[in-house]
Formats: structure tokens, sequence, C-alpha cells
């Protein structure tokens, strides 16, 4: 039985993640700022009875304490974090100018510094066991950004780049690094900004097969996962023709 410490795990992609480990057996940890959220998917997946397989932590997880409380609880019942997968997120949908430097702070604190917090918590007993995975779900726009959510995609640049940091600082640590980059997801963050039976709804996923995607990448022992299908080629059109990729997103917001 593995322990999974999921952030974000009250609702979208983190809540089916949450569901998936704990029918597969797994010890679930989930966290999240909005308790109200997290007692639900408690509630939910483990049908009203309390179980020692799932357990939820109400907090931020970029501040100074909250991580490590996390993790020391779970030592104090005799268990170590054996996958970490970062999956807090937030986007205010903003542009660049439509945003304030406080936005900008924000987003990096909860989609980027909550994850730097929780692998400074959970890495030391990782590295002690030389076994472990720290999984941080980034966004195809943490590749190219977006106009139209300006201080999600920098902060997903900010992600993106801890991947790669977490990548090279733990080879042949016996510690797999995850990186995951969505396209668009069906979430209730996303919902809102996205037109029904437009391309961009209609090319959607579920949070349930992104969940599905990631354990699958997780069990592979794969380093990046970009989902679904058309990430790795609009990620490569952007590269390739960078001007004319821009100029047909100005077009194409939603």
């Amino acid at each position: 039985m593995q322990t999974i410490w999921i952030t974000g795990g009250g609702t979208g992609i983190g809540r089916a993640l949450a569901q998936r480990c704990y029918e597969n057996g797994d010890r679930v940890v989930i966290s999240g700022r909005r308790p109200d959220p997290l007692a639900q998917a408690e509630q939910d997946i483990t049908g009203g009875k309390k179980s020692n397989r799932f357990w939820t932590f109400a907090g931020d997880a970029a501040s100074d304490d909250h991580a490590d409380h996390v993790v020391s609880t779970l030592a104090a019942h005799g268990f170590f974090v054996d996958v970490l997968i970062n999956n807090a997120g937030q986007n205010s949908n903003h542009t660049f100018d439509e945003a304030t430097a406080e936005e900008f702070e924000q987003a990096f604190h909860i989609n980027c510094g909550a994850a730097i917090r929780c692998v400074q918590a959970v890495l030391p007993a990782m590295r002690q066991r030389r076994n472990g995975a720290i999984v941080s779900v980034s966004s195809v726009l943490g590749h190219w950004a977006s106009a139209g959510s300006a201080s999600y995609s920098v902060s997903k640049y900010a992600t993106t780049g801890l991947i790669d940091l977490l990548r090279q600082e733990l080879v042949n640590s016996g510690i797999q690094v995850l990186g995951v980059y969505p396209g668009f997801i069906q979430t209730d963050m996303t919902l809102p900004f996205v037109e029904a039976g437009s391309p961009k709804a209609n090319l959607g996923k579920t949070p349930t097969q992104m969940a599905d995607a990631i354990l699958r990448a997780l069990r592979k022992g794969k380093t990046e996962l970009y989902y679904p299908f058309y990430v790795p080629w609009l990620i490569r059109f952007h590269r390739w023709m960078p001007i004319t990729a821009d100029r047909i997103a100005r077009k194409v917001k939603h």
C-alpha cells in the first residue's frame, strides 16, 4: 500500500486522483485551502465511513508550516509519503493589463510556491529511503503562455522550471519525477472560461480521464505526460512557428 498525498485534492483532477487511488487500495491524503470540498470528497469517496486510508488536511500548502505539518502528522502514525502529487492551482483568467502585481504574486504562491514547499517537506525521507515519486501538474500554458491567463501562465512556466530542476537534481536517486502538462480539462476552474460547443470545449477531457492518464504514466515510469493527444502538437507548433501561432491564439481565445 502506498501513501499518496494530493494537493488540491477536494475538486477537479485532484479529487478524481483521490478516487482512483482509494479504489486501488492506496492510502490517500488530500489537502486544500477550503475544508468543505475536502470533507465532501472524503464523504463521497469513502461512503461516509472513517478510514485509516483516507486523510484530509485543510490549509495553505505554500505557507511556512502546512506541508511540514502534513508530513510530521503522517510520520507520527508510521506513514511516509510515497507519492506526492502537486496539483493545487488557481486561474483568474485575466490579461496582463487586467492582472495586478499582487495577482502575479498570488498565482506563483498557489501554483508553484505550494509545490516547492511540499517537495521540500517530503524529499528528505524519500532520499533516505531512495524511493518515491514527485508528480507536478503544470499546464500546456507552462510551455505556451495564454494572453488571457497572464498570471496563471507565468506561474505555470515556473512550475515547468521546477519540474526540470527536480529531474536533474534527483538523477540516480531512486525518486521518479513526473511533469504533467494538461490541455483543457473540464473542471470547475476551467469551465466558466470556455464557451459550450466551441472547438476547445469539444476537445476537453474529464478529470477522471486526466487522473487515469497520470496514474498510467506513473506506473510506466514516465518523466513527462502531455494530455490530451493534441497538447504536444500545439507546443511543437508554437516552437516551430511562434509568430503565426501567437496570432492564431489571439483570434481563438475560447
